[in-house]
């Protein structure tokens, strides 16, 4: 979270400009752009679900996949890791819950 927290206050703006035609991306600006850090972290959030499932969003027309594969690759793999530690981290708290 801390790592997520950091990048997302420093480099949400920069991953967004990176995307200039995505409906899904500019609709998520504007829903959380007032959140202050919370909304940060989940517009970066938003990106990297993006650029871990780029067929969902291309398959809708809400991202153009040239946009998916000009993002810079060192950013987008950090962006995938913190989602799937995400994801993962969620998954073991559902698990641990119901045991």
């Amino acid at each position: 979270m801390i790592t997520q927290f950091f990048v997302a206050s420093r480099r949400t703006e920069y991953f967004e400009s990176l995307f200039p035609k995505s409906k899904y991306i500019k609709q998520n600006k504007l829903l959380y752009e007032r959140a202050g850090s919370i909304g940060k972290m989940m517009r970066t959030g938003a990106i990297s679900t993006v650029l871990a499932l780029p067929s969902f969003f291309t398959k809708r027309n809400l991202v153009d996949r040239q946009e998916i594969e000009g993002f810079p690759k060192k950013t987008k793999i950090l962006l995938v890791t913190l989602w799937a530690l995400h994801i993962t981290l969620f998954s073991a708290l559902i698990i641990a819950h119901y045991l």
